[in-house]
């Protein structure tokens, strides 16, 4: 049998339950800098979903979009969330975040009980070059 074409995409799609985070700035004091125990604790519940799934590392380049749905109205900056969610899956759903070749987001307002962070991650294979 040939295969005609391209391979199809590995598409990989998981939730993480309750409100979204940010990624928080690193402490810095007398003794050096540390990250926050909140984000260490927000990192730890997005890696663990993605463990969770047991898909192994991605070995192409991946185009993750990330829908984030918050029950609060505190102000959170987008792209901080979306750190968050590519800091806590680097070096395991992809080997460096340098693999990631594109990023949609989103942030959406919704009730407590629907509050939650839904994450696709799509390798691609045969990304178009730019001739």
């Amino acid at each position: 049998m040939q295969i005609i074409g391209n391979p199809p995409d590995r598409a990989v799609k998981f939730s993480v339950r309750g409100e979204p985070r940010s990624k928080q700035r690193p402490r810095v004091t007398k003794r050096g800098a540390y990250t926050p125990k909140e984000t260490l604790e927000a990192e730890k519940i997005i890696l663990e979903a993605w463990l969770a799934l047991e898909e192994g590392t991605f070995e192409h380049q991946v185009v993750i979009d990330i829908n984030f749905y918050n029950a609060t109205k505190n102000r959170r900056d987008i792209d901080n969330m979306a750190k968050l969610v590519l800091d806590a899956l680097n070096g395991y759903a992809y080997y460096d975040d340098f693999h990631v070749v594109g990023l949609n987001l989103r942030k959406t307002f919704t009730s407590k009980a629907k509050a939650r962070t839904d994450v696709r991650i799509v390798e691609v294979i045969s990304w178009p070059y730019e001739s």
